[in-house]
Parts: structure tokens; sequence; C-alpha cells
């Protein structure tokens, strides 16, 4: 699962990564001791884009 070599996007550390994707096609990468931050603070950030995605298109 960490097999990319480089800086964690949350805690600038050299390390091992893997990648998470956000809904409007960027993504960053977070080492081990990160990934349950990144997980949580991506995943509400695609809730709040669809979200806002959603409201937007309502109008």
């Amino acid at each position: 699962m960490f097999k990319i070599e480089g800086t964690c996007d949350w805690c600038k550390k050299p390390s091992l990564l893997t990648r998470h994707e956000y809904i409007d096609g960027k993504s960053n990468y977070s080492c081990e001791d990160c990934y349950e931050l990144a997980t949580l603070d991506v995943r509400q950030f695609n809730i709040d884009e669809t979200q806002e995605r959603e409201r937007l298109e309502a109008r």
C-alpha cells in the first residue's frame, strides 16, 4: 500500500507514501503515520465538494 517514495503532504517528512484522490481530480500523498488523518481529510473534502456541486445544480 505504501509503495511510493517521497514527501508526505501532511507532515512533510520523507517516507513511503500512498495516494489519496480528490473528487476534483487532484491528489495528495500520505505516509503511514498520517494515513488516517489524510483519509478523513480527503473524505470530508469529497463530501463537501459533492454537496456544493449538488447545491449549484439545484439552482
